[in-house]
């Protein structure tokens, strides 16, 4: 799969001044989308031209700020029903009402619109089909109604990433900017050609902006750390990116420095692997295929992720060196964590201090030119990896336990950089979400 080579994505789109209202359609009402309507409703300040406003940087590259009026008009869930605002009205979604209602497992409908004496679009079912999203997402679009997407929904990682794939274009080509959670637009290619650049070319051509800071390390801000480096390229990532691995083998470990031998024989003082899983479920992390966090899958796409949005900022030595070969998903060697053998973290950590983590890796690396293949000149490419492997102490990623991330990068000027986030929360996701809102506002 081939990236272009550009300059490293930067927020430079066409387009004239900051918002005068932020218009907002929370695609999925799960547990993302639930804490950043609280977060927005928390950050919010109170203004005499409106109910509640967020405070954004001022347009045209000013250093001040000022308060745009933000509203909710549109939320669209699988489960418990949808609710949009008249296309054409001053209406908005009554959002604290709505998180009492889903609390409650209830079901959207139009007694959520505020101004009830207009009449809503509002539609109570209790599936939704893609066909109906994509037809409301193109409404919402064209009539202007709505003018941020914010997508937060479950897709299928191991196939083709859909529905969110579909609904973000969608929403770009009707005239919307997105903020999205999901890391499958970045890992997915469609027709062999990258899904991430495509989407981006669509934002770019229809002077919109499509942000996804969420989409990795649970709204650390990876992406536009990268952004605003000019001149970077990266050349080598390694980190632990999956928390349910660390956590598994934290519990395997358990107190590992309370580790001893007896007659020979190493005694282990943590949980079975079949105990770590089962306590990593009822702290909600664990993903409903679970074979994406044990077998490396997730900690794999995430890495892509990185390495596709990464290809855009190497420097190239000449006009022909135009390409990046980023390998597919399914080309990526993983190593699961279900076969560790519990005595053997003891083992090593005795004799050695050593940990054991899943690091999930990847090089910047030339490949000649071959002419026998028509590549005529040298170009580079990502080696990419998911491994266990025992960390000694003087690794920065030695002590990361629990739900913890961390991600380390080189680079040709600078780092090693790391970038850690210590036992993520919904509030992080969340805030990832915020932070795009923010920033395509202003």
């Amino acid at each position: 799969i081939v990236a272009p080579g550009s300059t490293c994505p930067t927020i430079t789109y066409n387009i004239t001044g900051g918002m005068k209202e932020i218009r907002l359609v929370l695609l999925g009402f799960g547990s993302a989308n639930r804490t950043l309507a609280r977060m927005l409703l928390d950050k919010s300040e109170k203004d005499d031209s409106c109910r509640h406003c967020l405070r954004v940087v001022a347009s045209g590259g000013s250093s001040t700020s000022e308060l745009v009026p933000w509203k909710v008009v549109c939320i669209i869930t699988r489960r418990h029903g949808s609710v949009c605002v008249p296309y054409s009205s001053t209406s908005e979604i009554n959002v604290e009402d709505a998180l009492e209602r889903i609390g409650a497992d209830g079901i959207l409908d139009a007694t959520l619109v505020r101004n009830t004496n207009e009449a809503t679009t509002s539609t109570a079912h209790t599936t939704a089909t893609t066909d109906d999203t994509i037809k409301l997402l193109n409404e919402l679009g064209k009539t202007q109604a709505a003018n941020i997407v914010v997508e937060a929904i479950p897709s299928n990682p191991k196939s083709d990433g859909e529905p969110a794939i579909s609904f973000i274009r969608t929403a770009l080509q009707a005239g919307m900017h997105v903020a999205s959670a999901n890391k499958c637009p970045l890992t997915h290619t469609r027709n062999d050609k990258e899904t991430y650049f495509e989407l981006q070319g669509i934002a770019k051509r229809n002077g919109k902006i499509y942000l996804h800071e969420s989409a990795v390390m649970d709204g650390v801000p990876i992406f536009s750390l990268w952004s605003n480096l000019p001149g970077v390229t990266c050349t080598k990532i390694r980190g632990l990116l999956n928390s349910t691995s660390t956590m598994i083998l934290s519990r395997i470990e358990g107190n590992i420095d309370k580790v001893v031998e007896s007659d020979g024989q190493v005694e282990h003082v943590g949980e079975t692997f079949e105990e770590a899983l089962e306590a990593a479920k009822k702290v909600g992390i664990v993903e409903e295929d679970e074979s994406l966090d044990i077998d490396g899958w997730d900690a794999a796409m995430k890495l892509r992720a990185l390495c596709v949005f990464l290809s855009s900022c190497v420097n190239l030595s000449s006009a022909e060196d135009h390409d990046v070969i980023v390998p597919p998903l399914e080309a990526i060697p993983r190593d699961t964590i279900s076969q560790i053998n519990p005595e053997l973290i003891c083992t090593e950590f005795l004799t050695s201090r050593k940990k054991v983590r899943s690091v999930a890796s990847a090089e910047l690396v030339d490949l000649p030119s071959d002419p026998a293949i028509g590549r005529h000149h040298p170009i580079k490419t990502w080696k990419m990896r998911v491994q266990n492997e025992f960390l000694s102490q003087s690794d920065p990623l030695y002590n990361l336990n629990g739900s913890s991330a961390s991600v380390q990068f080189w680079s040709d000027v600078m780092g090693p950089i790391s970038v850690v986030s210590q036992d993520p929360t919904l509030m992080d996701t969340a805030y990832g979400l915020f932070a795009d809102v923010v920033r395509i506002a202003s």
